[in-house]
């Protein structure tokens, strides 16, 4: 059976009667290797053709379906189609023309990335694959036109009629009338590759990093260039994404696995039905990956109808808003404290009202606390009860305890409605293995079966990317350390590496001071946590970023480096808890990770042994092959 991105129930129900026929043959007759989608808007103008059936051996077909009668048809040309209506004669578009506009827009956009189209010989520059286009006329048979004009209008190789969609034909004879619509057919098999950049094109929302804005213009030598690989949702990523209904939903996933992106589709989707007075509300842990976030939504076009905040800012918005009275405090800490519990008295009393939001999205929420969790309940609209929950324990770098407790007894209903992303795309193999070498004792017990409502632990597996294995860099004091590291970005940079490509993380502020230093000293824009005039990332501004470990969970950099790993353990923390941070540091880096210290500890010496490992394993996997 053909693979249906947004979940077969759910294009079954917003189907009508003739796109559903469509839809049910479909599902009959294409082998699993098909994808399908249905009414989606696609490429940079948002078409919406009725299906797009994607196959690697046969191209793309975009079909508009018409469950129109024979005695509905009152006049047709190549332009438009007149019906007789009970409100009267109605002019619309020709379906066939439509497809067909549809069909060359998109050819003409992906004729445009080298990757897609023949290098050489007498098709250069023509598309790799076949593309096609068609009408299926879901109600009239080809008795019922016989005679007539029809065939004039509606060209019969790019026609389906209802005949093509009975029960009784073959699924190899349908699918040969399917093909058979095909303006432009030859042989070609897509790789995987192939397919994911298709889909890059065809679906901008599914793009993991938002490229510049491609148009349909006349100046073929004005589009941009395309780089090698374009990051696209996996298909499960895609399901998971297309398919979120509302009600609670949880997703579980490894690092890297793509558990934000979905969240930030999610949003974009939500903000289109979302009102002011309604919005929506995305909650995280940490305040740079909240304005990240939001520069990613606002780069995307969605607009304040999705507001993102920290869990405690938006308890401070709320204090302010309200006028909750607030008790004085000295300590930071402690003022948090208080505010969250000033807020949460507030939801429970009433005078702060629940229901304020259209949805709710929460990321890292292994990082909040139950309480957190359960005012987030209440602020979902009972009417649309759409609450999303990305969790992966094994990030959770902020609960000084680590506790047991599962979702039904924070009010989080998902049972039934829960996923799980095991696969890291963010990491190269090396990268990946050195993580989680270096957090095997926080890994163990990963996979094992637990009750839906509890909390697994996900050990992530590989996409199996390559790249170069991780370093580390040990000098005799801070000094060196930051020359060390300011040389290879300075390298990095004359090599072509935008600066915004790179972040150094340390694990506090006062370890950036000499770093900053080295990198002055050459010159090199610099944005650091550590600075007295630092408020927040200026996303736009490419400058090298200098961010605690803490910080920097749920974002990713192509190179990082993780500096002053003497430091781990602090003597506020456990092995373990050093550990777990520098899982989450490590795999931050996307392509290259370099590690640094000046002096030993517990963590530089795991960090050694955990290379060494690493090293020894990949050469002998190098030598097997």
């Amino acid at each position: 059976m053909a693979i249906f991105p947004q979940g077969l129930t759910n294009v079954d129900q917003r189907c009508n009667a003739g796109e559903r026929r469509v839809l049910h043959q479909l599902k009959r007759c294409l082998e699993d290797d098909y994808l399908v989608w249905h009414n989606v808007p696609v490429g940079p103008r948002a078409r919406q053709p009725d299906f797009v059936v994607l196959s690697p051996r046969q191209g793309i077909l975009l079909l508009e379906v018409k469950d129109w009668r024979r005695t509905t048809l009152a006049a047709a040309n190549r332009d438009k189609v007149e019906l007789l209506t009970p409100r009267g004669r109605v002019t619309e578009a020709n379906p066939l023309r439509q497809a067909r506009d549809y069909a060359l827009e998109l050819v003409e956009l992906m004729q445009r990335d080298p990757a897609l189209v023949h290098a050489h010989g007498a098709f250069r520059g023509k598309l790799l694959f076949p593309y096609g286009w068609g009408v299926v006329f879901s109600r009239i048979t080809q008795a019922e036109v016989e005679g007539s004009d029809f065939a004039e209008v509606f060209a019969p190789h790019q026609v389906l009629m209802r005949d093509d969609l009975v029960e009784t034909i073959d699924p190899g004879v349908f699918q040969k009338r399917l093909w058979g619509l095909f303006t432009v057919a030859y042989p070609h098999t897509l790789t995987l590759p192939q397919r994911d950049r298709i889909r890059w094109h065809l679906f901008p929302e599914l793009r993991v990093q938002q490229q510049g804005a491609l148009d349909f213009g006349n100046d073929a030598a004005a589009a941009p260039a395309l780089p090698d690989l374009l990051q696209v949702m996996d298909l499960q990523q895609e399901q998971i994404a297309r398919t979120l209904g509302e009600g609670h939903r949880v997703i579980h996933g490894a690092a890297g696995s793509g558990k934000t992106m979905i969240l930030i589709f999610r949003a974009q989707y939500l903000a289109a039905a979302a009102q002011p007075d309604q919005p929506v509300l995305v909650l995280c842990f940490n305040r740079t990956l909240a304005d990240r976030m939001a520069a990613q939504l606002r780069q995307r076009g969605v607009d304040e109808r999705v507001q993102v905040r920290t869990f405690h800012a938006w308890c401070n918005d709320v204090v302010n808003s309200y006028q909750l009275a607030m008790p004085p405090t000295a300590d930071m800490n402690e003022r948090y404290r208080v505010i969250v519990g000033t807020v949460e008295r507030a939801l429970q009393t009433g005078f702060v009202p629940g229901g304020q939001y259209t949805a709710l999205l929460v990321d890292e929420a292994h990082d909040f606390e139950d309480a957190w969790l359960r005012m987030a309940v209440q602020l979902v609209n009972p009417a649309t009860n759409s609450l999303l929950v990305l969790y992966d324990d094994a990030q959770s770098i902020y609960q000084k305890k680590r506790r047991k407790f599962n979702f039904a007894s924070v009010g989080i209903e998902a049972r039934g409605r829960t996923s799980i992303l095991k696969m890291n795309y963010r990491n190269t193999a090396e990268v990946l293995a050195l993580a989680m070498h270096c957090a095997q004792s926080l890994l163990q017990g990963a996979g094992e079966s637990r009750d839906e409502d509890e909390i697994p632990l996900v050990q992530p597996a590989s996409a199996g990317r390559r790249g170069s294995l991780p370093v580390l860099l040990q000098a005799r004091d801070e000094r060196e350390e930051a020359e060390l590291i300011a040389e290879r970005i300075e390298a990095a940079r004359a090599a072509g590496m935008p600066l915004g490509d790179i972040a150094v993380l340390c694990r506090a502020k006062y370890l950036m001071r000499p770093i900053e230093q080295a990198l002055a000293r050459r010159r090199l824009q610099v944005q650091s946590m550590n600075s007295q005039a630092f408020r927040r990332f200026d996303w736009r501004q490419p400058s090298v970023r200098l961010l605690t470990m803490h910080s920097a969970k749920g974002l990713e950099f192509p190179l990082v480096f993780v500096a002053g790993l003497q430091a781990l353990p602090m003597r506020d923390e456990t092995l373990e808890d050093a550990a777990r941070l520098l899982y989450v540091a490590m795999t931050r880096a996307t392509h290259e990770l370099v590690l640094a210290a000046h002096g030993t500890s517990p963590i530089v010496e795991r960090v050694k042994v955990s290379l060494s490992d690493v090293a020894r394993r990949f050469a002998a996997a190098a030598d097997a092959a």
